[in-house]
C-alpha cells in the first residue's frame, strides 16, 4: 500500500509541475505577444518608414544628415523606439551608399548614444542638441578619410553639419505628434514650429523615394506629382504653385533641366489649383491641359519630364475616394494651412446657421414674456376670487345667512363686495355707514365685515403692486431677449457676408475730438450728483454719455453713475438704442421701492460721416455753436425711472469741422428748464479750445446764480477736428 501510495504521489506531482510549465510558458509566450503588439503599431510603423527615407535623402547625393538626425530627435523624445529607427536608419544608408557607410554610422549612434549617457548620468542633462548633431555628423564620416579632404569637401561637410543641425531643431517637435498621427479625432490642434516640422519630415520623405523605381516608373516622381494635385485640390492654385516649385526642387536636383521642371510644376499646379471648385475632375483637367502649353513655352525641349509618372498620379488622384478628400481639409485646418476654402465655408455656413437658431429662441422667448394670457376682465375675477372665498372663511363661516348672501344672492352680493372694494380703493377705506340699509338689516357682524373690506384691500393693493413690478421684469427680460436676437442676427449676418468690421482697410475717421468737461457739486455737496462718459465704439464712433440723478450728493451720484455704467454696457455689447432705453428705464424702475429717476443726454458721434445722433430723456437742452451762429436742440419728455413706456427725443445733425457741441445738466437752467442767456454768452465768445469754452460756461453760471448753488452743475463741451493727412 505504501509503494502505491508513492506511485500515485509522484505520479501527481509530476502532473502538477507538468501543468504548472505548460502554463508559465503560455504566460511567457502571452508576454512575449504583448511585447509584439506593443513593438508594432501605427506610430512605430511611422516612425520605421520615415527612418528608413530619411537614411536614404540626400540633397546633391553628398549631404545626408537626415537619416541620422532623425534617429537622434526619436532618441531625446522616444527613447524606447530609437532602436527600430536606428535599424530602419541604418538599412535606408546601406541601400543609398554601401554597407560600410551604414557602419561608419553605427559607430557615430553608438558615440553619440555613450554620450548622452554619461552627461545625463554625470551633469543630469542632455548633451547640447546642437553639439550632438555635429558629433553625429562627423562620426558618421570615415575619420581617416577626412584628414585628406579637400577644400571643397571641407566645405560640404560643414554644410551637412549646418543642414543637420537646422533639420534638428525643426524636426524635433514635429515627433511629439507622432502618436497621434492614426487618430485624428484625439489630434490636438498644432502649433506653428510642429506644423513646420511635421512639414519638413514630409519633404524629407520625398528625398528618400529617390532611386526607387517599379516597372521603369520612379515612385519619387509619382509621390511627388501626386502630392502637388492634392494640394491644388485642397488648398487652391497659390499652394499648387507652392508645391509645384517645391517637387521641382525635388525632381530636379542635378538634372539639367533643373529650372524648366521647377518652372513647369508649378505652372501645372497653378492652373489645377485654379480649377478646384470643378472638384477632382476640375484639378485633373487643369494640371493636364498646362501640359500643352509648356510644349509652346519651352520650344519642344520637354523630354526629361516625367510625362508618363504624371499621367500615372493623374489616374492615382482619380481613383482616390470623395470621402476620404472631404475630411482631408478639416485636417488640414488642424494644421493651420489656409486655403481650405470648402471647410472654411461649411464652418462659416454651420456657425452662421447656430447663431440664427439661437436668435430665434431668443425671439420665442421674448415673446413669450410679453404675450398676455387673459384679458383684462378675466384678469380682475381671478385675482378676486380667492379674496372673496377669504371674506366669506373670515367673516362668514358661522353666519345663519350664509348660504343665502353666498349662494343663492351670490351676483348681488359679489357687485356690492365689488363696490365696496371700489369706494375703499378710492377713499382710502370703508365705514358701516357705506353698507345699504338693506345689507345692515341682514348683516349680523356688519363691523366685522367692513374690516375685512378694509384689509383685502390692503392685501389686494400690495398683490396688484408686486403684480405690476412682475410684469414690468417680464417686460425688462423680454427686451432684453429682444435685443439679444437682434445682435445675434446681425452678427449673422456679418458672418453670411464674411464682413467683419477690420481695423484695417476700412475707412479711416475724418475727425477727432476735442472735450472739454466742468463740474460743480451744488447745495454744499461734496460730491456731484452728475456724471459723464466717453465712450469710443469701433474707430468710427464715439459716444458722449450725460446723466442727471434725483437731488444731489452721493444718492444722486450713484443713480447717475448707474444709469451711465447700464448705457455703457449695452452699447458696447452692440444692442439697438432703442433696445438700450428701454432696458435701462425698466432697470431703474425695478430698482429699491424708493423712487429713483435720472435724465439721459447722449451723443452718438460717426467719426467718419461726421454726423451727430443726440437723443435726450428729461434732459436740459443742447447747443450747436456754427460760426457765430447757435442752434438749440431741446428736449420735453420726462427721466427714467418714472413712467414704463418713455418718450425719447431724438436729433440729427451734420457736423462741421470746428463746430462747438454744448451739453449741460439741469443745473445751468433757470426754474422754467430754459437757459436764455446762454445763445448769446456764445455768440459772444469767440473761438477758443474745449475745455475753455466749458470753464468760462460753468463760472458764468456760478456768477448768474450766485452761492450756494441750487444743484448741481456739469458742462461737456465737444468740437471736431478734422485730421491732417501725410500726402
Amino acid at each position: 500500500m505504501s509503494v502505491r501510495a508513492d506511485g500515485t504521489s509522484l505520479a501527481h506531482e509530476t502532473t502538477l509541475s507538468s501543468s504548472r510549465g505548460s502554463r508559465e510558458r503560455l504566460l511567457s509566450l502571452k508576454a512575449i505577444g504583448q511585447k509584439g503588439q506593443a513593438l508594432f503599431t501605427t506610430p512605430n510603423f511611422l516612425l520605421v518608414v520615415a527612418g528608413f527615407l530619411l537614411g536614404r535623402a540626400a540633397v546633391l547625393e553628398e549631404i545626408a544628415p537626415f537619416g541620422a538626425v532623425f534617429w537622434l530627435a526619436v532618441l531625446r523624445e522616444k527613447p524606447r523606439q530609437s532602436f527600430l529607427v536606428a535599424a530602419a536608419v541604418l538599412t535606408g544608408r546601406a541601400t543609398i551608399e554601401s554597407v560600410p557607410a551604414a557602419l561608419y554610422l553605427l559607430g557615430a549612434m553608438a558615440a553619440v548614444w555613450l554620450l548622452e549617457g554619461l552627461c545625463l548620468r554625470l551633469a543630469k542633462r542632455r548633451l547640447p542638441l546642437l553639439l550632438a548633431t555635429a558629433v553625429l555628423v562627423v562620426l558618421s564620416h570615415n575619420l581617416a578619410v577626412i584628414s585628406s579632404f579637400t577644400l571643397l569637401e571641407f566645405i560640404y561637410l560643414g554644410l551637412e553639419i549646418a543642414i543637420g543641425c537646422l533639420a534638428a531643431v525643426v524636426m524635433q517637435p514635429g515627433l511629439r505628434l507622432i502618436k497621434y498621427l492614426p487618430y485624428s479625432r484625439d489630434r490636438p490642434g498644432l502649433a506653428s514650429e510642429e506644423t513646420v516640422a511635421l512639414f519638413l519630415l514630409c519633404i524629407l520623405t520625398m528625398f528618400g523615394l529617390k532611386g526607387l523605381a517599379v516597372a521603369g516608373l520612379s515612385v519619387e516622381a509619382v509621390v511627388s506629382l501626386l502630392s502637388l494635385l492634392l494640394a491644388a485640390c485642397l488648398l487652391g492654385a497659390g499652394w499648387g504653385a507652392a508645391m509645384g516649385i517645391i517637387t521641382g526642387t525635388i525632381l530636379g536636383l542635378g538634372n539639367p533641366l533643373f529650372y524648366l521642371i521647377i518652372g513647369s510644376l508649378s505652372f501645372c499646379g497653378f492652373w489645377a489649383g485654379l480649377l478646384k471648385p470643378f472638384g477632382k475632375w476640375g484639378c485633373a483637367a487643369g494640371y493636364f491641359f498646362a501640359i500643352p502649353i509648356l510644349f509652346l513655352l519651352a520650344a519642344g525641349d520637354l523630354s526629361g519630364m516625367y510625362w508618363r509618372e504624371g499621367l500615372l498620379s493623374i489616374i492615382l488622384f482619380l481613383l482616390i475616394p470623395q470621402r476620404f478628400l472631404a475630411k482631408l481639409p478639416l485636417q488640414l485646418q488642424k494644421l493651420g494651412l489656409t486655403g481650405c476654402g470648402e471647410a472654411e465655408e461649411k464652418s462659416r455656413l454651420m456657425v452662421s446657421e447656430r447663431i440664427k437658431q439661437f436668435a430665434a429662441l431668443c425671439k420665442e422667448l421674448s415673446l413669450g414674456f410679453s404675450q398676455t394670457s387673459a384679458g383684462k376682465q378675466a384678469q380682475v375675477e381671478n385675482e378676486l376670487t380667492p379674496l372673496l372665498e377669504t371674506l366669506m372663511n373670515r367673516v362668514c363661516r358661522s353666519c345663519l345667512f350664509r348660504r343665502r348672501c353666498w349662494e343663492k344672492d351670490r351676483f348681488s352680493h359679489h357687485r356690492l363686495v365689488l363696490d365696496l372694494l371700489a369706494r375703499a380703493e378710492t377713499d382710502g377705506e370703508v365705514a358701516v355707514a357705506h353698507l345699504s340699509p338693506t345689507f345692515r338689516e341682514r348683516c349680523q357682524q356688519p363691523e366685522a365685515f367692513v374690516r375685512a373690506i378694509n384689509n383685502l384691500q390692503e392685501v389686494w393693493e400690495l398683490n396688484r403692486f408686486w403684480e405690476e413690478k412682475v410684469r414690468e421684469g417680464k417686460e425688462l427680460v423680454s427686451g432684453q431677449l429682444e435685443g439679444l436676437a437682434q445682435v445675434m442676427l446681425d452678427l449673422a449676418d456679418q458672418v453670411d457676408a464674411n464682413r467683419f468690421p477690420p481695423d484695417v482697410g476700412e475707412q479711416a475717421p475724418l475727425f477727432h475730438l476735442e472735450i472739454g468737461v466742468a463740474q460743480r457739486a451744488g447745495r454744499c455737496q461734496q460730491v456731484c450728483g452728475d456724471c459723464y462718459s466717453l465712450l469710443d465704439l469701433g474707430i468710427r464712433e464715439q459716444v458722449i454719455i450725460l446723466s442727471d440723478g434725483m437731488g444731489n450728493g452721493p444718492r444722486a451720484a450713484e443713480e447717475s453713475k448707474a444709469t451711465a455704467a447700464m448705457l455703457e454696457r449695452l452699447l458696447e455689447a452692440g444692442f439697438p438704442k432703442e433696445v438700450v432705453i428701454r432696458s435701462v428705464n425698466s432697470l431703474l424702475q425695478l430698482r429699491a421701492g424708493d423712487e429713483t429717476f435720472a435724465t439721459v443726454d447722449m451723443a452718438l458721434i460717426n467719426l467718419v460721416e461726421g454726423e451727430v445722433e443726440l437723443l435726450k430723456i428729461g434732459a436740459a437742452p443742447s447747443f450747436l455753436k456754427r460760426g457765430r451762429d447757435v442752434y438749440k436742440i431741446g428736449a420735453s419728455s420726462l427721466p427714467l425711472g418714472i413712467l414704463a413706456n418713455i418718450e425719447m427725443e431724438r436729433y440729427r445733425e451734420k457736423l462741421h469741422a470746428d463746430d462747438l457741441l454744448v451739453m449741460v445738466t439741469d443745473g445751468i437752467c433757470d426754474p422754467d428748464g430754459e437757459i436764455p442767456w446762454l445763445p448769446s454768452y456764445l455768440k459772444q465768445m469767440e473761438s477758443s479750445p474745449s475745455q475753455i469754452v466749458a470753464d468760462r460756461i460753468l463760472d458764468e453760471t456760478i456768477r448768474r446764480n450766485g452761492n450756494p448753488l441750487r444743484d448741481d452743475l456739469t458742462v461737456v463741451t465737444c468740437r471736431p477736428l478734422r485730421l491732417k493727412r501725410d500726402r
